[in-house]
């Protein structure tokens, strides 16, 4: 499993589901305390519930589940994410603690699920974003990542995506398909 120091005295880890569920049930409301959700106010029914979670539990999908830990052994942030198609790896969840951002630890991260998924062989990784979310939006952007579209969500209402390309090639054949021939 992936292991790595960090500067500042911080490691990431690769961990399993349950110490990420563990981590995230401690503190991913205090990771976007700034966030307004819209609660869903449709309800679905048990029997869609159950049939939900057993193809959430049957996929066999690729996952990538990162803790990043400060000197002391406490929890710094984290990322989760899977694959999409066999080519396609998203970044689902990235997030820092307050007390610990402004630090490089996101970049950090990123660089980190991007070597891991990179050596797995993926050709593309995907994520979506509020499009004010500076903090994430300008270290992918200066990663190489690119806007790819706009969606409109019904519970996280408007959002950036944003992909990486491991190919220079496939990343120039998409700016061409965009109207703009670039060469990062």
């Amino acid at each position: 499993m992936y292991s790595k120091e960090l500067k500042n005295g911080f490691v990431i880890k690769e961990v399993s589901q349950q110490e990420l569920w563990s981590a995230l049930d401690t503190h991913f409301n205090e990771a976007f305390s700034n966030r307004t959700d819209a609660k869903p106010t449709w309800q679905i029914d048990d029997v869609s519930k159950e049939k939900i979670a057993g193809r959430q539990q049957s996929m066999v999908r690729y996952h990538l589940r990162f803790l990043v830990y400060s000197a002391d052994n406490e929890v710094v942030g984290w990322h989760f994410g899977y694959s999409t198609d066999a080519e396609t790896y998203y970044m689902q969840n990235s997030a820092v603690l307050l007390k610990y951002r402004n630090q490089g630890v996101y970049a950090e991260i990123l660089t980190a699920a991007l070597e891991v998924v990179g050596n797995q062989g993926f050709q593309v990784v995907t994520s979506t974003h509020h499009p004010n979310n500076a903090a994430v939006l300008i270290p992918k952007l200066k990663k190489g990542f690119v806007i790819s579209s706009m969606l409109l969500h019904e519970r996280f209402r408007l959002l950036v995506e944003l992909k990486y390309f491991f190919s220079s090639e496939r990343r120039r054949a998409f700016d061409k398909q965009m109207g703009l021939e670039f060469n990062p």
